[in-house]
């Protein structure tokens, strides 16, 4: 993610680069824009969700799951559910724009005082954070009360290369050099979360009670050993593009007629984060319940909470 995020800020910095003599002839009220700042977002729900189905309808850890009390070889796994929240997070936003000014084509009427900008901006929100799953549906209750040593889940940073169309409106200030401005912008997010999760089972077998009542004798007791001491895990990065809008607002300061120096605030909120896929290990084993490989296993993660609030340090140079 990191060196993605370098190879994105130095392509922007060519693309200034090539668009600057251009930009320069024209005259026409272009500006470019580089933003470099932090980023603070609110703590994050997340919601997950699999296939699975009772540790004792695995074939892996119990082989006699076709005959075993309430198996039903038509209805797919009910699946576990659950939820988790994790603490607000802070890092770095840095960005590059291209904008215009109407300023210099209508410089006495209202129009004069918006200008349009394409900004490019990187923001990483480093949670790194590991929390106790909170379970939700009857199957994972009864995997975490019946055989569940621990249930972890753990979100590293949500990092996100974002894309956005801005209109700003420059308030009237003709006696100083200050002008505070107001924008409005939408766009979309390429965005990441670093995601792990781990379920460990007791390792004693006398610990185990969700085969109960389901399997007798030493078919019972094979399940149990089967199952003590397995584990679920995941270590993945998960990806999807949201679309959001931003609320922008701040005061620039001219340096000089053509250099402005600012503080830049915004709100950015992006729609629904959603994204899943197999396990690293299922108990241990491949992320499926048949041996054939027939009814495989896949998890989703799902958050609303993907937004931030940025401040940064905000340098133009008009042509």
């Amino acid at each position: 993610m990191k060196m993605r995020c370098v190879l994105s800020i130095n392509l922007c910095s060519i693309a200034i680069s090539i668009l600057a003599p251009g930009l320069a002839q024209a005259g026409n009220g272009f500006y470019l824009s580089s933003d470099l700042g932090v980023n603070f977002a609110p703590s994050l729900n997340t919601i997950g969700g699999d296939n699975d189905r009772a540790s004792r309808y695995d074939e892996y850890i119990n082989p006699n799951y076709a005959t075993t009390e309430g198996y039903n070889p038509h209805r797919p796994g009910i699946g576990d559910s659950w939820k988790n929240e994790f603490d607000s997070a802070q890092g770095i936003l840095a960005g590059a724009a291209v904008g215009y000014r109407l300023r210099d084509r209508y410089p006495d009427r209202l129009l004069g005082r918006f200008r349009l900008e394409l900004e490019y901006f990187f923001r990483s929100s480093e949670y790194d954070q590991t929390v106790e799953d909170t379970s939700v549906g009857e199957q994972t209750t009864e995997k975490a009360t019946g055989e569940s040593e621990s249930g972890l889940e753990r979100v590293g940073s949500v990092a996100s290369h974002n894309l956005f169309w801005s209109l700003y409106f420059d308030f009237p200030n003709e006696e100083s050099r200050f002008t505070p401005y107001f924008g409005l912008g939408i766009g979309a997010g390429f965005t990441d979360m670093d995601y792990g999760a781990l379920y460990k089972r007791f390792s004693d077998p006398d610990y185990i009670n969700t085969g109960n009542g389901y399997l007798f004798g030493e078919a019972l007791a094979e399940y149990k050993n089967r199952l003590a001491g397995t584990a679920t895990s995941e270590q993945t990065e998960l990806s999807d593009t949201l679309f959001g809008y931003q609320v922008l607002f701040g005061v620039d300061y001219a340096l000089t007629d053509a250099v402005s120096l600012g503080i830049k605030g915004r709100w950015v909120p992006w729609d629904r984060f959603s994204d899943g896929g197999s396990y690293d290990q299922l108990r241990s084993h491949p992320s499926n319940l048949r041996l054939d490989g027939s009814e495989p296993v896949t998890y989703r993660i799902k958050t609303d909470d993907i937004r931030i609030i940025g401040v940064s340090l905000n340098l133009k140079y008009h042509f």
